[in-house]
């Protein structure tokens, strides 16, 4: 009977499939990174007949005037530009860039007479998006950005998405090579605000948003209260304030020592109490419930200023980060400095010297601590 067996194999052999898994898993991979019709306006063009179309973000253009992707994006995998009568143009690798232009339209390749796999195309430039039309691209073999799914919810996720997109534009302004792919931090962590790839090189950028671009910026925020361990940028400028302020009695420094006060940021803090019983962390007797901190901490002396320009530089060099970013939310502009740590690859000018510096609680009490706010005007 096994020998029957061996000759009915010969005549009709199993039919065995392999399922390549790794090929498979980089193709879904590179389908949850790439462009949908989702990703289009449902209003122009024949887009509505696309399913889904204008569902989730749109990352092609609509406007020139308030589009925020100007920096393009990469082609995922090798594809073909074809023009309107089908022929392929040229080739298109993972080197490449492409920019959708307006009006982003959707188009079926049966509709150019494409041969090969059905896919949804959109016209795209190879100069930028508000270019002329190169021709016509595969959208599914186009990247799209990834930073917001990796990052805060909310308006921080927001203003993060628009710095990476505002350094992209200015990447691509100076010919600097740059990657779509960029990190950004969730709410809460510790982790840098966003990080890019620009010129193979990892860069850091710290971001700030302001309502009031006139007023002072909101460089930190610390918590501290009179158990635990202090916040070490408090020390250091506390120390500073130690070594220069001075009251109607003479300088904080001796009064301090003659008085038997720590030099530390509590220490400095029980001296103003001393003088002003209104004045200490929150939870202390006769102080309110967010804590007060004495109005010289506001200040606009220049020899305090130089020396807690030095602080600040070394507080983002010892993070890592390599430029400071002020996001005006009024008409949403970007300032973006270098801090003077390693190659200024970017060419931004430094971050400029303060002109005025306090440190003041900041909103109310946080699980029995003092929120202190570092404010500075450049």
């Amino acid at each position: 009977m096994s020998n029957l067996n061996h000759y009915v194999r010969q005549l009709r052999p199993r039919t065995e499939s392999y399922t390549p898994h790794v090929d498979r898993i980089q193709d879904l991979f590179i389908n949850e990174a790439s462009f949908s019709p989702k990703n289009f306006p449902s209003d122009v063009g024949n887009n509505k007949s696309f399913s889904g179309a204008g569902e989730r973000t749109t990352y092609a253009p609509t406007n020139k005037s308030t589009y925020k992707y100007k920096s393009g994006f990469e082609i995922a995998k090798k594809t073909s530009l074809y023009s309107k009568t089908g022929k392929v143009i040229t080739s298109l690798g993972t080197n490449d860039r492409v920019y959708f232009t307006i009006p982003a339209t959707l188009h079926k390749s049966d509709e150019f007479g494409v041969r090969g796999r059905k896919t949804t195309l959109a016209p795209i430039s190879l100069k930028g998006f508000d270019k002329s039309v190169d021709g016509y691209v595969s959208i599914s073999a186009v990247i799209k950005p990834s930073g917001s799914s990796q990052g805060r919810v909310g308006a921080g996720s927001k203003t993060q998405d628009m710095v990476a997109q505002h350094v992209m534009e200015i990447c691509r302004k100076k010919d600097l090579q740059f990657s779509n792919d960029y990190k950004i931090a969730k709410a809460g962590s510790t982790i840098p605000d966003l990080v890019m790839s620009i010129e193979n090189k990892s860069v850091q950028f710290e971001i700030k948003g302001t309502s009031n671009r006139k007023s002072q910026v909101a460089f930190f925020d610390k918590s501290v209260k009179r158990s635990g361990r202090k916040p070490e940028l408090l020390e250091e400028i506390a120390n500073v304030y130690i070594d220069t302020l001075k009251t109607k009695d003479g300088s904080v420094k001796k009064l301090m020592s003659k008085g038997g006060f720590p030099s530390t940021f509590v220490g400095l803090i029980d001296f103003y109490n001393s003088i002003d019983s209104k004045i200490g962390l929150a939870g202390d007797e006769g102080v309110i419930k967010s804590g007060k901190l004495p109005s010289d901490f506001i200040t606009d002396d220049t020899t305090i200023m130089t020396k807690m320009y030095k602080i600040i530089l070394d507080h983002f060099e010892e993070g890592g980060d390599d430029y400071f970013v002020i996001h005006s939310r009024s008409d949403d502009s970007f300032e973006v400095y270098f801090l003077d740590r390693g190659d200024n690859i970017l060419k931004m000018p430094s971050l400029p010297k303060f002109k005025r510096f306090e440190l003041s609680t900041y909103g109310g009490a946080s699980s029995g601590s003092t929120r202190v706010g570092l404010k500075i005007r450049l």
